[in-house]
């Protein structure tokens, strides 16, 4: 049923906001939608409400109280829709019988379905709106709380209407209801529909013609004869959302001819930027570390030890005396500085140049290569073969040595290594690793795929280092003795004194010995006991194999993938397996 259009200002003001902060005008001089007829059970309600009241004006009270009676069989009780038949009932009652305990009963009726319903304008009296009043109490109800209640709809299907349906808290004479929509996601004014009010409820469609089966964004606003907003669902800046679910099926779409394979023959040119890392076995020496002495686990710590210690150490990075002459020769003023309690003879005559340059052995085993840079440059010789030079930078080692400091002056290092109770030592890192060669790789497969795979090998020279735990401490202060093993004297055998600790073995309860002691256990009390990690250097040669893939992703680039397998030989020879990945640059 189509409504009066609404007659209203030419811009909607939110009531809860000021009027220039609206973002849109929305018109309320309202076009009647083609949509807003709702035609359902409640149209047959409104049309026996008005056939009574058509009765009541025509004095024909009993045949309206039956009418009303008819259309009211079959309801619920709590149906708001029926409030006004409801209402309309109790007057008539009043109106027969001026009983006002049956008006005041058929009054409760009525409130029960709608707390709010009122008595329209043509029915009010002062004695019908006092037993209405009565009946609101006499009903234990109590007044809602909210002034618009409203549930959102949705449909599940397409070509379906959209029902709205709002239930105030009374639309006072004059006033009307309003709703204003537009398309989840159109960013034009929503249009506005008057909502046909039937009591407290107000009811609107939607056509499908008009939503087309998309979502439909709204609010609702409730005015009186004054344009005065009374309240309000949904805002223009917060609207409700009604889902429309439209799920329809289109023709699938005739699959035109697959064009012919390109052709993806190799690329004349490539360039790779490989970056990558590896795990190799571990064998022989370690780089930076020399054989260490443990006196505290009774090793056999004599002269020998003590004076290669302090070779060791006066040295810095370069070379050793060659034998004891030469030791004699060059050691006499350390020796006689910091050699106490040995002389330079007693030295020279224990030292031994062989087992003094010795590095400390590593346990066999797997180790890492952690990361490499590998770039490299070939070009196709063949249909299907590619020849290419390439390089292996190795960037990290992973190795971890600390050590006294090899650049500082004899004195300075004594003090702020060697005696020192708690020294930091510098960390020392292995020299560059580089290796490089020739690669030949011959690609699998057909010339129309863009990913292939390919085997090969390669052979050149150059060295890489592995990464080896070492099992012990570092040794900070230069003793050759790592830091949590400290002793001032070895007394597994015959006593001696641990460089530089000043252990008088002829008197052991002296104040020098008794110091020594108490030095040797603050440093190892002090230690950084995290395990030194050094490195392993193999190669000079290598040889092995490879097996990878190329995918070509656009004319100019790709990327590549490639497990290399190689012997390094001949110092140290070892096994290398090396994962490689990067980009790949082509012409």
């Amino acid at each position: 049923m189509r409504t009066q259009t609404l007659v209203r200002p030419r811009r909607l003001v939110d009531p809860r906001r000021p009027a220039g902060l609206l973002s849109a005008a929305l018109s309320l001089a309202v076009i009647l939608s083609s949509g807003t007829a709702l035609a359902d059970s409640r149209d047959d309600l409104k049309a026996a409400y008005n056939k009574a009241l058509g009765q009541y004006n025509n004095l024909e009270l009993d045949p309206a109280l039956a009418a009303l009676d008819q259309a009211l069989a079959g309801t619920a009780a709590d149906d708001p829709a029926t409030a006004p038949l409801r209402m309309l009932r109790a007057v008539i009652i009043f109106s027969n019988s001026g009983n006002k305990n049956e008006t005041t009963a058929a009054f409760v009726d009525a409130v029960k379905a709608d707390y709010n319903v009122a008595l329209p304008t043509e029915l009010r009296s002062p004695d019908l709106q006092k037993l209405l009043d009565k009946a609101r109490k006499d009903s234990g109800a109590s007044a809602p709380s909210e002034s618009i209640r409203h549930t959102s709809p949705s449909i599940d299907g397409c070509g379906q209407d959209l029902k709205f349906e709002v239930l105030t808290s009374g639309i006072p004479d004059g006033g009307q209801v309003g709703l204003y929509w537009r398309n989840v996601g159109d960013s034009g004014e929503f249009k506005s529909v008057t909502m046909d009010a039937f009591g407290n409820i107000a009811t609107a469609s939607v056509l499908a013609s008009e939503h087309g089966d998309k979502p439909v964004e709204y609010f609702v606003y409730v005015y009186d004869g004054a344009n005065k907003a009374l309240g309000n669902k949904g805002a223009q800046d917060n609207p409700l959302v009604a889902e429309v679910k439209c799920v329809k099926e289109e023709p699938k779409p005739k699959e035109p001819e697959k064009p012919p394979p390109p052709k993806h023959s190799l690329p004349k040119i490539f360039i790779n930027i490989g970056l990558g890392t590896g795990v190799g076995i571990a064998r022989g020496v370690a780089d930076q570390t020399y054989s260490q002495y443990t006196p505290a686990g009774n090793f056999n710590y004599g002269l020998k030890e003590f004076a290669c210690a302090l070779a060791r150490w006066s040295s810095g990075t370069g070379d050793l005396p060659g034998d004891p002459i030469q030791y004699q020769t060059q050691m006499g003023p350390t020796v006689m500085a910091y050699g106490a309690p040995y002389s330079v003879e007693q030295l020279a005559m224990a030292y031994n140049a062989g087992e003094c340059s010795a590095h400390h052995k590593v346990s066999t085993g797997m180790a890492s290569a952690p990361f490499h840079i590998a770039p490299e440059i070939g070009g196709r010789i063949g249909k299907k073969l590619v020849l290419s030079g390439f390089l292996r930078i190795q960037a990290v080692t992973g190795s971890k040595v600390y050590r006294d400091d090899p650049k500082a002056s004899l004195p300075d290092s004594y003090v702020n290594d060697v005696t020192n109770l708690n020294p930091e030592g510098i960390r020392s890192k292995p020299g560059i690793t580089m290796a490089g060669g020739l690669k030949i790789k011959y690609f699998l497969g057909s010339d129309e795929k863009k990913f292939r795979l390919f085997v090969g090998g390669f052979l050149g020279g150059g060295f890489t280092r592995l990464r080896v735990p070492m099992g012990f401490a570092n040794d900070r202060n230069g003793n050759s003795v790592p830091d949590d093993k400290e002793a001032a004297y070895e007394g597994g055998g015959g006593c001696t004194a641990v460089w530089p600790y000043q252990y008088n073995c002829s008197e052991p309860g002296s104040m020098a010995s008794t110091g020594a002691i108490q030095q040797a256990a603050a440093v190892t009390a002090n230690a950084d006991k995290s395990q030194r990690i050094d490195t392993v250097r193999i190669g000079g040669g290598m040889l092995g194999g490879v097996f990878g893939f190329h995918w070509q992703a656009a004319k100019h680039f790709g990327l590549f993938g490639e497990l290399q397998v190689g012997v390094w030989f001949p110092r140290t020879t070892s096994l290398l397996l090396d994962l490689n990945v990067g980009p790949v640059f082509t012409f």
